[in-house]
């Protein structure tokens, strides 16, 4: 009854703001009678409220870390002769479906905010300064497959990567020049690269730090991921071929051949966070085993030496499977996971402990039926089905931590604010305290947004990285923006959509300004010169206040 009554209230709430002051007018007046003619209580209470047990998988829990070790190797023989990619690898753990999200108890109805909308960027007089703007068109063919983009931003040295390429400049990004990581490195690490790749640029230690996905030989063999360190300078003076690298296969976390899938960087204030989701043994193609984060210290990285790291227990980040680590994390690390559709479990990991801790958030019911949107050429940009609704936009605003994903169309189940496409869903939570101060969307009444990537930068301003698209009338593409500003911008349109859309945009922290921040998205394009019919162009943009990089006078 009691949680009756609170949905019923809710609603009210939601379609006339102001009866709760009116309810507590009258609340305040009936307290005011009792005190005066106290009624005597000759009729004890039929019902007694007890609260309902807690579920176990509400409760808080913790874990202990596991060492590991892993040393350094030095690039000294590149460039290496190429090595023929496989368009299709027979090994893709996330092929199988995304772990689907179950209905959780009544938490709250969901409310309408203000909308997003994608525009080009602003002239003169906007408040926003967008300079440069890069696309690079010459990554074909390699770009026929879905971008998942990545980058870092030095000043004059930025580096992105996407399936299969790496893109590096060294003139601010105005122009850049494309390089296969197959003769960068030696391939003799697991099966050989494939595919992902993420990028972070790392200002305390002045390292460019680039992680590479290796995939297995077959059904008994390990896959790796390979760390690889270098300077600005190094990247300048070597043409992007001078690295010192840190080689972990599965074995090296005593995975056995379990796969390791979805990497994530974040930088802290000493350390480097390392996320992946472990799967068992694909060759059965059946489960998974959950989200690993690993802590590696920065100095090590720095002296091109030993890293001695820690990581998580995948059983404990079950939940968390296909999640990211918090970028801009400072001395602590988050991530989290959905144990319901209004339960979250939030995890933290300070950098000076082993012990891990996770606690359960409550936000309002969203709606957690499979994400579509379709673009003008009826292909659904959702399609590929992964990340589905993992938390894979995080970053820390002084106290809080700002927890996103993608959520459907609808209304939750309870009666809110119906979307009317899928959108993203914003989860505010406070340090400490562990409460929800905020729950908030990006969703537009014509299209749906999707993929969100968060980064804070110094002035404590989020940025983000989406991709947004479909409703039947738009191609998918992607843009960036302030959030606060209610608006996020793409500079040119895409001209196809594609059933697999990507996994991941990227927005960073850029170097050495950090009020500015550095986007790294694509645009699809039909293209006949290629055998698929279609690309996926990367761009670089550097975007911020038109006040930072043009100061007022006096």
């Amino acid at each position: 009854m009691s949680k009756d009554l609170a949905r019923l209230l809710a609603i009210a709430e939601a379609k006339e703001p102001g009866i709760v002051q009116h309810l507590d007018e009258l609340e305040k007046l009936k307290r005011q009678v009792e005190e005066c003619c106290p009624k005597p209580d000759r009729h004890p209470a039929i019902c007694r409220y007890r609260p309902c047990a807690e579920r176990e998988e509400d409760k808080p829990g913790k874990g202990d870390a596991k060492p590991g070790r892993c040393h350094p190797n030095r690039v000294e023989d590149a460039p290496y002769d190429p090595v023929e990619r496989d368009p299709k690898p027979k090994y893709q753990p996330n092929d199988r479906p995304s772990r689907i999200v179950p209905d959780g108890p009544f938490r709250g109805i969901l409310r309408e905010t203000p909308s997003f909308a994608p525009q080009n960027p602003g002239g003169p007089g906007s408040g926003l300064d967008f300079n440069p703007w890069t696309s690079d068109p010459n990554v074909t063919p390699a770009s026929v497959n879905a971008a998942d983009i990545s980058g870092g931003d030095a000043g004059d040295v930025v580096m992105m990567t996407g399936n299969w390429y790496a893109d590096y400049s060294t003139d601010g990004g105005q122009t850049f020049t494309t390089v296969d990581p197959t003769t960068v490195f030696p391939n003799t690490l697991a099966g050989g690269f494939c595919c992902d790749q993420v990028i972070q640029y790392v200002p305390s230690i002045n390292r460019f730090i680039w992680l590479l996905q290796y995939q297995r030989v077959g059904g008994n063999a390990d896959n790796a991921y390979r760390l690889a360190a270098a300077s600005p300078q190094d990247i300048i003076d070597s043409n992007c071929t001078r690295w010192t690298y840190w080689d972990f296969t599965s074995a090296t976390f005593g995975f056995g051949t379990d796969w390791m899938d979805y990497p994530s960087l974040g930088v802290g204030a000493n350390s480097i966070y390392l996320s992946f989701d472990v799967l068992d043994n694909v060759a059965d193609n059946t489960g998974d085993n959950g989200l690993v984060i690993a802590r590696l210290p920065l100095n090590a990285i720095a002296a091109s030496d030993t890293i001695n790291f820690w990581f998580t227990n995948p059983g404990d980040g079950l939940v968390a499977w296909g999640s990211n680590a918090c970028q801009n994390t400072g001395d602590e690390v988050y991530w989290a996971g959905h144990i319901d559709n209004s339960t979250m479990r939030v995890f933290s990991w300070h950098e000076s402990s082993t012990t891990y801790f996770w606690r359960s958030v409550e936000v309002a019911n969203w709606s957690n039926s499979t994400l579509s949107s379709n673009g003008p050429n009826g292909n659904n940009w959702f399609g590929w089905g992964f990340p589905n609704n993992a938390v894979i936009g995080v970053t820390r605003q002084d106290d809080l931590v700002w927890f996103a994903w993608s959520a459907n169309a609808g209304d939750g189940g309870n009666g809110g604010f119906n979307f009317p496409h899928p959108h993203v869903q914003i989860a505010k939570v406070r340090i400490g305290s562990w409460d929800l101060v905020e729950q908030m969307t990006i969703w537009n009444e014509d299209f749906a947004f999707g993929y969100p990537c968060f980064a804070t930068n110094t002035d404590n301003e989020v940025g983000v990285a989406l991709g947004w698209g479909g409703g039947g009338n738009r191609h998918a593409n992607s843009a960036v923006g302030f959030m606060g500003d209610y608006v996020v911008y793409f500079r040119d349109e895409s001209t196809w959509t594609h059933t697999r859309w990507g996994d991941y945009v990227s927005v960073r922290r850029s170097a050495p300004n950090g009020r500015v921040f550095a986007g790294f998205g694509y645009v699809i394009l039909a293209d006949a010169t290629t055998t698929a019919g279609y690309r996926f162009e990367p761009y670089f943009v550097r975007f911020s206040r038109d006040k930072v990089i043009n100061p007022p006078v006096g």
